[in-house]
């Protein structure tokens, strides 16, 4: 049987590529922020994420193509948050989404129309009652006061919630 040669650089060359495949596995492991995905729930598609930059900068890529985008914050820094649960119902009453843990951004597709969107975060519930058009997408923004340790207890630390 005769013997291929082998290159005196081919163990070095192994060497390299076995360094060069380790040196990506954390590059790969950053990626598992990849892009997400659409979920469906009934007759509603949506997205929902947000949670640092990559993901941030992802959905924001992509509002123009959802009619409806909520975004959930607290506190005076305006701080993204998530746990949010919401239920957005049409006119009739019937739900077109029931997410727990939401946020900090959820993108839905609904057809053009009323419908009411109930946020509640840590306790406290935020309404709104919102029009989605045929042409325009809409943002609504929740926003929830938070913890303020600077305010009086004659001051109204919740001004934003409703029950």
């Amino acid at each position: 049987m005769r013997q291929l040669p082998i290159s005196r650089h081919a163990p070095f060359a192994i060497v390299i590529s076995a360094i060069l495949a380790a040196a990506t596995l954390p590059a790969q492991a950053a990626d598992s922020d990849a892009p997400l995905s659409a979920r469906h729930e009934g007759r509603t598609t949506y997205l929902n994420g947000g949670v640092g930059q990559s993901e941030s900068s992802y959905m924001r890529s992509l509002e123009h193509q959802w009619p409806l985008r909520l975004v959930f914050s607290e506190r005076k820094d305006n701080e993204f948050i998530t746990d949010v649960d919401v239920r957005v119902t049409d006119r009739s009453g019937d739900t077109k989404l029931q997410l727990d843990g939401a946020g900090p951004m959820t993108f839905l597709k609904l057809p053009p129309g009323k419908y009411r969107v109930v946020a509640n975060f840590e306790g406290h519930k935020e309404v709104r009652n919102v029009t989605v058009g045929a042409h325009r997408g809409r943002n609504v923004y929740f926003h929830w006061q938070g913890e303020n340790t600077s305010l009086s207890s004659n001051d109204s630390a919740g001004a934003n919630r409703s029950s």
